[in-house]
């Protein structure tokens, strides 16, 4: 199994994948979580919205950074999706 270092790590790598030629600024690590049945990690990260210059969206961005949560598999961190996500 994977520990939350490396759950974080292959986020952030598959982030940087969806938006190669984009600036996503500093990304953050927002929350970690180990599902109950220890079968996945859920690793929400934060990052500069790449349309928040322009405008387009901002109402589902807050301010200008934007946030996915990853659901990874936590026997190999194997990416099995990726949602936007709102904090509050």
């Amino acid at each position: 199994m994977i520990d939350v270092n490396e759950a974080s790590s292959r986020a952030i790598a598959h982030l940087k994948t969806l938006y190669p030629d984009q600036d996503l600024g500093k990304i953050l690590f927002e929350e970690a979580e180990l599902t109950d049945d220890d079968r996945f990690w859920i690793i929400t990260l934060s990052y500069k919205s790449p349309v928040a210059a322009s405008g387009v969206g901002r109402s589902v961005f807050v301010g200008d950074r934007s946030c996915k949560e990853f659901k990874l598999l936590a026997e190999n961190g194997d990416i099995r999706s990726v949602k936007n996500r709102e904090l509050k």
